[in-house]
């Protein structure tokens, strides 16, 4: 393991300027690329990225916060609810840094599988000043990708996204990788994923009209939200949900209804 971390390790100025799709730069997206180097300071590490994601397993940190259960974001320009559930993920079988995924989103109750790719470009040690939780001492780091996700064509006014995604994670002396959770988002907020380990954004488009719209969702949504659900109050550390906020479809926000489930649990109002 000395010289995998040795290789991590000479990656300290690799981490790639996140980019989206999207003609709308988002608060996510400049934030995200505020922490990274500009292009001119990037080297090329495609070989070593290979070379360190034939050693290091990364398939377990790719999946949802399990306390998080799904992963809650927010999509188009009035900012609605929009909800990501990964039912597997895989890898290529010829490129190490390539992953497969299959899943399920939620939109305005509607339910939609999907399939996509997560393709990692960079790999960065994570600031020593970003604290996480269950760190045992082991190394933490920043893998960036782009991911592409589409949903099932035959399913109603289904779609594509395509963008970026960041993710912290840890390595253990197994060679496995496990999701990296700030302590604190005040001090996880240095990092690109701002602090909640697992962080996408992009741009959707309709398979039917075309029309594209942003979309970010992430491991703890409280990272992401929109400056105008913040005003209302959602992402309060009270976390109070307010009548008001129904119509972004965040009246239920901490409802543990469980809908991803083949055989859903009955609904939990916390």
């Amino acid at each position: 393991m000395k010289k995998l971390y040795a290789g991590l390790l000479s990656l300290g100025a690799t981490a790639c300027q996140p980019h989206s799709a999207s003609t709308t730069t988002s608060p996510v997206a400049a934030k995200a690329a505020a922490t990274s180097p500009t292009a001119a300071t990037v080297a090329d590490t495609t070989a070593a990225v290979l070379q360190l994601l034939r050693q290091v397993d990364l398939i377990p940190a790719w999946y949802h916060d399990p306390e998080q259960s799904a992963m809650e974001g927010f999509y188009g320009p009035n900012n609605y609810r929009i909800s990501f559930y990964y039912d597997t993920i895989w890898h290529d079988a010829q490129r190490p840094n390539l992953f497969h995924f299959a899943g399920r989103d939620r939109y305005k109750k509607v339910i939609t599988p999907f399939t996509g790719t997560l393709t990692v470009t960079r790999l960065a040690p994570l600031p020593d000043t970003v604290g996480v939780m269950s760190g045992q001492g082991n190394r933490a780091y920043t893998a960036f990708a782009n991911f592409v996700l589409r949903e099932d064509a035959a399913a109603k006014e289904a779609g594509w996204c395509q963008g970026r995604a960041v993710l912290d994670f840890q390595v253990t002396s197994h060679g496995q990788a496990t999701q990296a959770i700030s302590q604190s988002i005040d001090t996880g907020a240095e990092n690109p994923t701002m602090g909640c380990g697992l962080l996408f954004w992009g741009t959707w488009q309709d398979n039917r009209t075309g029309r594209q719209q942003p979309v970010t969702w992430a491991n703890y949504y409280g990272v992401i939200v929109p400056e105008t659900l913040r005003k209302l109050g959602l992402g309060d550390r009270a976390d109070e949900v307010r009548p008001e906020l129904a119509k972004y479809g965040c009246n239920t926000i901490m409802e543990n209804d469980e809908w991803w489930a083949d055989t859903p649990k009955p609904s939990l109002n916390m």
